[in-house]
């Protein structure tokens, strides 16, 4: 019986059992779009965080004073490069503006290509100063002086620029205050990664008030921190599974209830037992493949086309309204996904099929 036709028969079958099938596969297709979305979306927050550090330096110095960072000088830059194993150190300028009327700050980052006179803004920001009617230029207040400045581009937002003013180096060091020799912090360019660890355990002995950050300690915090982002990510996961759970036992419990007559009509027209098995595969695997498809697809859409709403407040909190996930898809991840949730499926269906095929018929039609 195993031919097109049978295959023909599975599907006519499935179509008029419809009903059946429709809480299986809507509850299954949530489940994996829940998972997949939240993977989606700590592994594009996971993926901007890591492009962010491959940029900067094998490690970064900060200073350190009564729990505050404090601004670096000259003076500490010279003391670093005549560490052994650093090769140079890089002054960066970087900070926040305290913008008054929305009681938030802004963060300033350096962009060289700008001009003295030209600004680009994050896209929240953009829609933020729209309110306060800077559409053109901005105007930042520092003590007494006015500092005005162009808009020249709105950029889109992600983890890295949401929230984010960009400026030259000598308009950031006006609007954040900073004399010409000061910076924010210096990153270190260290040729042999075999020296990082010592480097940065050496600059503290040598400079108590410096805090060194090497890349691959601020690559495992990125990790830890949105692979595992607190008790909401854990509640989702386990919400799922006990969902996952219920599912299977609805099945089994099918199976063995209204499927137990069905199946002894096929054994007793001529079905064999492997027919049955193949039957209940063809059907289900329809089902169980659909939804996880289907879930993925929307799942990708939700995230990387409409930006996560709700979701995303779980990583990034509630203030974020403006935000674009690059789009990052862990083929090995969704591959788990599918072996850890079809291949249950299928089995609480095709083991409690079998032994139903291989009872005697007479008992089943009772």
């Amino acid at each position: 019986m195993r031919n097109k036709g049978f295959i023909d028969f599975s599907v006519r079958l499935l179509i008029k059992e419809k009903k059946d099938y429709l809480f299986s596969f809507f509850i299954f297709a949530f489940i994996i779009f829940i998972v997949t979305a939240v993977l989606f979306i700590s592994n594009s927050i996971k993926r901007d965080l890591l492009v962010a550090l491959a940029n900067e330096g094998q490690v970064i110095v900060k200073n350190n004073k009564g729990g505050h960072y404090a601004p670096l000088n000259d003076a500490y830059l010279d003391a670093l490069l005549e560490i052994n194993g650093v090769d140079d150190v890089v002054g960066k300028v970087d900070g926040y503006y305290n913008f008054a009327q929305d009681r938030r700050y802004f963060h300033v980052v350096v962009e060289e290509d700008l001009n003295d006179s030209s600004i680009y803004v994050s896209e929240d920001v953009g829609e933020l100063l729209k309110k306060f009617k800077y559409e053109k230029e901005f105007n930042f207040l520092v003590k007494d002086t006015l500092i005005t400045l162009d808009i020249a581009k709105v950029v889109a937002s992600n983890i890295i620029s949401n929230n984010t003013i960009f400026v030259n180096e000598y308009n950031a060091r006006r609007v954040l205050e900073m004399d010409d020799d000061a910076y924010s912090y210096f990153v270190l360019k260290v040729p042999n990664e075999d020296e990082i660890e010592n480097i940065a355990l050496k600059i503290p002995k040598l400079y108590p008030n410096l805090v060194a950050l090497p890349d691959y300690e601020m690559e495992s915090d990125y990790d830890h921190l949105y692979y595992y982002k607190g008790g909401i990510f854990m509640i989702l996961y386990i919400v799922s599974l006990v969902s996952f759970f219920i599912l299977l036992k609805n099945q089994i419990s099918s199976v063995y209830g209204s499927r137990r007559k069905e199946i002894a009509i096929l054994r007793s027209i001529g079905f064999s037992i492997s027919d049955i098995i193949l039957l209940k595969f063809i059907q289900n695997s329809i089902v169980v493949f659909g939804a996880y498809f289907v879930a993925i697809l929307l799942s990708y859409l939700y995230v990387f086309f409409f930006d996560a709403p709700l979701l995303r407040n779980i990583f990034l909190g509630e203030h974020v309204t403006h935000i674009s996930f690059t789009p990052v898809v862990d083929i090995k991840m969704l591959f788990l996904i599918f072996i850890f949730t079809v291949i249950p499926y299928l089995a609480s269906i095709l083991i409690p099929s079998w032994k139903l095929a291989i009872e005697d018929i007479s008992e089943a039609m009772k």
